[in-house]
């Protein structure tokens, strides 16, 4: 009596064009915020792996937007001579408007470069382990963020001190007004999220985005409320104001800190707007697209 010889059955995985289309959502922010230590880790890893963490390292992410302030300053306040102008801000109010400008600008600006790259730089976790995509472009934004904390108490001994000594400084000191700038950096935290999504999307699909953003980044600089007042805009050119996602939340910057008092209905709506409009098409635009980012890298 014979038998016939057992079939084996084969599995066979195919692999159909990709469609971009939204996971699961609630499984996905359920796995995201369970992997939310992966993301601080990760960030610890990549401030040691460039320096960052030690005591030289810190000293130089507060030297180098504090030198390109002076670069400005005399760029701004003495070649154009706007100090001696009628009604014009007094040098060190100028001085601390451009300082405190550049250090949220910068961190803003390292939530977009470093989250840009974040997907391409982490191509082996990404071809190698199962996780929330989102959580790469994430450790970049709490990086950017224990970048940003260090220049905070330097820019409020500067603050404090210079408007002492300038009698024609105008700067109010620490009051409650203050108590606006957590709202401040998690609007700024908020976008640089958004735009850390966006870019990183983008850079999987045309590598040279990393490269535009380096020199597209000093054109919206000069674009920003940073280099100059917000005030200076009158009439429909409040529009470059309005129009550009961080000139809302830089103004804010400029209202809390230089002026001395709570930012504008206006400011705060458009900064929100902003931060939320940006945080939904980023996180749409790269969730959609995550599931291509093996074949891609």
């Amino acid at each position: 009596m014979t038998s016939e010889p057992t079939a084996l059955v084969q599995k066979i995985q195919v692999f159909e064009p990709h469609k971009a289309a939204l996971p699961p959502l609630r499984p996905y922010f359920r796995e995201l915020w369970r992997r939310r230590r992966f993301a601080l880790e990760l960030s610890r890893f990549t401030d040691k792996a460039e320096y960052l963490d030690s005591p030289l390292g810190s000293v130089w992410l507060v030297l180098n937007p504090l030198m390109l302030s002076l670069v400005y300053f005399l760029l701004v306040s003495i070649l154009s001579g706007s100090r001696a102008s009628k009604g014009s801000a007094s040098g060190f109010d100028t001085l601390a408007h451009i300082l405190i400008g550049l250090f949220t600008w910068y961190f803003a600006q390292n939530c977009m470069t470093m989250g840009g790259a974040s997907v391409t730089g982490g191509g082996k976790l990404i071809l190698n382990q199962a996780f929330p995509r989102a959580l790469l472009p994430l450790s970049s934004v709490v990086s950017a963020f224990r970048q940003f904390i260090p220049t905070l108490p330097i820019y409020v001994i500067i603050y404090l001190i210079g408007s002492t000594l300038d009698s024609k400084s105008t700067l109010t000191g620490m009051s409650w007004h203050t108590l606006w700038v957590p709202v401040i950096i998690l609007f700024v935290a908020v976008s640089g999220f958004g735009l850390a999504l966006l870019f990183a999307t983008l850079n999987v699909y045309f590598r040279d985005t990393s490269k535009i953003l380096t020199y597209g980044g000093r054109i919206w600089l000069y674009l920003s409320p940073v280099l100059w007042l917000p005030e200076r805009l009158h009439g429909w050119h409040r529009i470059l104001l309005w129009a550009n996602p961080l000139g809302p939340v830089l103004a804010m910057t400029t209202t809390v800190w230089i002026e001395g008092r709570p930012p504008s209905t206006a400011q705060v709506l458009a900064a929100l707007a902003w931060a939320l409009g940006l945080l939904l098409i980023g996180g749409y635009f790269f969730m959609s697209r995550e599931r291509d980012f093996a074949v891609r890298i």
